[in-house]
């Protein structure tokens, strides 16, 4: 428990995440700030994410650092969403966690929920995709399976975008942190 910081810099060498993990008896927050570029367009994000002790998400606070900036504000109760900025529910009933893009961090919060899975059993989830720089929000369908545990308490996973067919091998350390997410993300500390 404590805290960990961990820095991706972008598979093509066009950006980078700086996430700070705090990991306590009664919760997880995490706080990140992303610099990429996405079609060409340059941007600066921050979130952060209140889990319960869990894993599964609480609130998320997404801000597009531009001129004039961008929030969204969520809050998830049992399954149930509220964008909190707007004071709005939002048609995202039942899902745990979110997946904010293009950050590889967002993948730890289900593979820390499914730890406990048998090797080769796939889970389906579905998710709050959150698309950067545009705060666009729609649900997505995922599949999570546990390919090995290594020595060291890292693991392979294979992950599937069931709405479109991608699919990629997560490697994660000892914590459930994304070290690669291949053509995304390298982690470098």
């Amino acid at each position: 428990m404590g805290a960990t910081d961990a820095l991706w810099w972008a598979w093509s060498g066009h950006g980078f995440e700086h996430l700070r993990l705090d990991v306590g008896a009664i919760g997880v927050r995490a706080d990140s700030v992303i610099v990429a570029e996405d079609e060409g367009l340059l941007f600066r994000a921050r979130y952060t994410l209140e889990c319960d002790a869990a894993w599964r998400l609480q609130r998320a606070r997404i801000e597009l650092l531009a001129e004039p900036s961008r929030v969204k504000e969520l809050l998830v109760d049992r399954g149930r969403w509220i964008d909190d900025s707007a004071g709005a529910a939002l048609p995202f009933e039942g899902c745990v966690d979110i997946d904010i893009y293009p950050s590889p961090f967002t993948n730890t919060l289900p593979i820390r929920r499914l730890a406990d899975t048998a090797v080769g059993l796939p889970v389906r989830i579905t998710v709050a995709w959150v698309h950067l720089p545009t705060l666009t929000m729609h649900s997505a369908r995922q599949e999570y399976t546990l390919l090995e545990r290594d020595q060291s308490g890292g693991a392979r996973w294979r992950f599937r975008a069931l709405d479109s067919d991608f699919t990629t091998e997560l490697q994660v350390d000892g914590q459930g942190i994304v070290r690669d997410y291949p053509e995304l993300a390298r982690r470098i500390l």
